[in-house]
């Protein structure tokens, strides 16, 4: 009985664990085939509930109307790790952030040239004034 729990013990240490390939895509490489987007329900569930639109931070001027959020878009289309990257300030950063998470939609996920669905970071502006949201660039600027 000894001999064979040795044994068990020594097959099971020698079996090898392979982890899933969870890297993060950046939106702008070249090795998404598609890009990541916004449902349609997700966009519209946006300008349902943001309670500040076309209301301007008070200490603000129009073009400083826009809050840039980084987020990965998961596998399976939800929305993590979301991050205040370009913020104004006056409770319009978290509003901003409280928003993106408590959005119950998904976005599409992105996609290889292989077909592989990927995680993928994405730069999300968030527009008060003209709901403009729009997805941009690492230096924020647009994408379109």
């Amino acid at each position: 009985m000894k001999n064979l729990t040795i044994i068990i013990f020594l097959l099971l240490s020698t079996i090898k664990i392979f982890a899933q390939n969870d890297a993060i895509y950046s939106y702008q490489g070249s090795v998404l085939k598609i890009k990541p987007s916004p449902t349609k329900e997700f966009t519209e569930w946006i300008a349902a509930n943001n309670e500040k639109l076309g209301k301007a931070a008070p200490a603000s001027s129009k073009k400083d109307s826009k809050v840039t959020l980084v987020f990965v878009v998961a596998k399976d289309g939800n929305v993590i790790d979301p991050k205040i990257w370009r913020g104004i300030g006056q409770g319009y950063d978290e509003y901003a952030y409280k928003l993106i998470k408590a959005n119950p939609f998904k976005w599409i996920p992105g996609e290889t040239s292989g077909k592989e669905i990927v995680n993928t970071e994405v730069y999300y502006q968030l527009d008060y004034i003209k709901n403009n949201n729009r997805i941009m660039t690492k230096d924020n600027h647009p994408l379109d």
